[in-house]
Order: C-alpha cells, then structure tokens, then sequence
C-alpha cells in the first residue's frame, strides 16, 4: 500500500533529468523532515542544477574533506556566490538570473546550472536552504555493492517475519515484497528488474548512509533493520517505511527544546 501522507510524499520527489550526450542534469531532491533541505548524489559525468530563489540564499555543502578551491561563474552580476570551507553560499540578484557554474575543490569537480526564480513566500517547500551532496563510494564514485549468494528465507513460519512496510515514491523500483527477520531486511522486485538499486539508511534527521547487500535467491537482503531506507536508480527514488519501529519525532523535538 503507498503511504498517502503529504509529507512523506515529499522526501520522495523523484530527480528531474534531461539527457544529454555524456551528461544528465539532476536536480536537487527533498529528503529531510523538512523539504528545504535537498540532496544531491555525486556524479562525475552529472551535471547539477540548482534553482535560487530571488530574496533568498542558500548553500551547497560538500563533503566533510573537500575544500573549495576555484569557483568560475558565467554571470557575476546575476548572481552573488560566497565560498566557505567545504560549502559555497549562493544567492541570485536578479528575478530570472540564468548561467552556469564550475566549482572544483581540492578532491572532485563540479559542473552546475544555475536558475532563478520567485517564491511565494519562505515556507514554500521548494526553496532550497541547504542541499547536501552525496557520494556513494569514496574510493571511486560507484555504489558499492555486495552479491555474495545464500539460501532463500522460510517463510512458511510468517510469524517470525515482520511485514508491516509501507512505501512511496518510483514504481520502476518499487519491490513486490519487503519483510524483516529482526536482523536483516529482505527486498523481492520483479524479475524484469535486471538493474538493482543503491539502498540507503535514513536517520531521523533525514541524513542518508549507503549500505551494502547480498543476493539470497529472488531477495536482495540489507543486512540491517531501520526506520526508513531510501532506494534509487538513475532518477528513480523510492521511500520505504518500517511502520513497526516508525520514528519517535516528539523526543527529536524535545531534545531540541532543551537545548
């Protein structure tokens, strides 16, 4: 069943992608609690757009080891770019300001549109204060998976299985079954489905970790349990909910109102 919740629906807002020969245009995703701030999954070969929003700024944050060293704009007048350690600040002067930009820092480069446009007001969901990049290997840049093979799960004792999942978001990627023996959780997809997602770890603040998996039989096995994982594939994004261990949202909030 998909969860229908508003605002679950909008960590799960699927890439927009042109393509382009040797490159594809990605856009930012939304994928906290709050929508303003995105996500971003590092591609070589990418090239991200961001969109500003005349009145507002924003930033873009790399990883904790990058440092940036060289920033060239298009258009120096339309738009006010800030670098800051491992993040720039950018913030359009012009109500339409359109241009591009290269950022390299002193491990990786990046290639960015850069768009401008009106928002109602600061609340609107589509505003970026912050989008954050990820990168799903360090070492090369390619997700890393695992396809070692072992027995299927019996589930002719289903008691012993928790089934209580929910998702939103792509169904090009959208798994026929997903359980959890209480160690490990297990995805079936359709057998059309010759390409396997990256499967991500969400934690209450809506940080993602890539995690590994293993082949057993027609399952993809995560060998771990969570609140929420995060699937993708190319520009296919997909949410999946653990309702049985949901997310304790107001001790978030209370810890935050005593500090």
């Amino acid at each position: 069943m998909i969860k229908s919740v508003l605002s679950l629906l909008s960590v799960c807002l699927v890439f927009l992608i042109t393509a382009i020969p040797a490159y594809a245009i990605r856009e930012a995703k939304p994928m906290a609690i709050d929508s303003r701030i995105k996500v971003m999954v590092y591609n070589p070969d990418d090239i991200f757009k961001y969109v500003g929003y005349y009145g507002y700024q924003g930033n873009i944050e790399f990883s904790e080891s990058e440092v940036v060293d060289n920033i060239s704009l298009g258009d120096t007048i339309a738009w006010q770019i800030v670098p800051s350690g491992k993040r720039i600040f950018l913030k359009p002067m012009e109500p339409d300001a359109t241009t591009n930009m290269t950022v390299i820092t002193n491990k990786r480069v990046y290639y960015f549109e850069l768009h401008a446009k009106s928002a109602e007001d600061i609340e609107d969901p589509e505003i970026a204060f912050n989008i954050r990049f990820l990168y799903p290997d360090e070492s090369g840049g390619e997700v890393v998976r695992h396809f070692s093979v072992s027995a299927e799960p019996d589930l002719s004792e289903p008691e012993k299985y928790n089934f209580n999942y929910t998702i939103s978001g792509s169904n090009n990627i959208s798994p026929l079954k997903i359980f959890d023996d209480r160690d490990f959780t297990y995805f079936q997809f359709r057998e059309k489905n010759t390409e396997i997602p990256a499967f991500f770890i969400v934690d209450p603040e809506g940080n993602e970790s890539i995690v590994n998996y293993r082949v057993s039989g027609k399952y993809i096995v995560v060998e771990r349990v969570a609140n929420r994982f995060t699937l993708r594939l190319g520009n296919d994004v997909l949410c999946v909910f653990n309702e049985s261990m949901p997310f304790d949202l107001s001790s978030k909030k209370n810890k935050k109102n005593k500090k």
